[in-house]
């Protein structure tokens, strides 16, 4: 068996971890690059990568259709390498599906599937969930050590990408928040304004009514103020933020 790789599979994973537009399309390169590594050395082989949403694990990305519907046996069956990778965080690896006796439920359910070994490799994330690297092999027989080895490297990359983008994400959703809340703000101060010049009331006052109004129409504070505005100068406002 040859069991040489023909490049730094780190290297390329990082490549295309910058050339990719979102976290979908890298998890997916992921699977195409772990396929062709393992492809190399077994013939044949297939990939897909668990994410664990909810306490729910979801296929995300596959190389093919069959391999996500063998990954849907596990969940079905809550048994398996990918779900005892999940629970432990370390490598799983089923040598022969047909001499497995780790998981009955499991090995009973794909009792006549074309595929012997399996190996699920943890995605170590640092943020809340898990996720694994899943490849399957009509082949029986242990991986060849290398290309574990590249496999780990794969999946160390993956990690900090994902665990990377999570924080990206939660930042991106803590300023659209910010930026929402201060728009709110300014539609409610201009809101209370023009109720002030109308009725001559202070701004405690304007304010209070627009909670009053808020109240008895069921409606967000917000959208009572749009209103108001849109009725004094058929205008939404808006905030504008200097990015500099």
């Amino acid at each position: 068996m040859n069991t040489k790789l023909t490049h730094s599979g780190t290297d390329v994973l990082i490549d295309v971890l910058l050339d990719s537009p979102d976290m979908a399309v890298f998890l997916q390169r992921l699977v195409e690059i772990s396929t062709r590594e393992l492809g190399q050395v077994l013939t044949e082989a297939h990939c897909s990568v668990t994410v664990w949403r909810n306490r729910r694990p979801v296929t995300v990305c596959s190389s093919d259709p069959e391999t996500a519907v063998m990954d849907e046996v596990q969940y079905a069956s809550n048994q398996g390498p990918c779900m005892q990778t999940a629970r432990t965080g370390q490598v799983c690896e089923v040598v022969d599906l047909r001499t497995e006796t780790r998981w009955p439920r499991y090995t009973r359910a794909m009792t006549g599937s074309p595929m012997r070994s399996i190996l699920a490799i943890p995605i170590a994330l640092k943020t809340a969930g898990a996720a694994a690297l899943n490849t399957y092999s009509p082949h029986p027989g242990p991986v060849p050590d290398n290309v574990k080895k590249t496999l780990l490297d794969f999946t160390a990359v993956a990690a900090r990408a994902v665990t990377l983008s999570v924080k990206l994400q939660t930042q991106a959703e803590k300023s659209a928040d910010l930026a929402a809340a201060l728009e709110s703000r300014t539609a409610i101060d201009l809101a209370a304004g023009v109720i002030m010049a109308q009725t001559g009331c202070d701004q405690k006052q304007a304010v209070g009514i627009l909670v009053k109004a808020s109240s008895n129409r069921n409606e967000k504070l917000r959208d009572v103020a749009l209103s108001v505005l849109a009725r004094f100068n058929g205008t939404t406002p808006t905030t504008h933020f200097d990015s500099a």
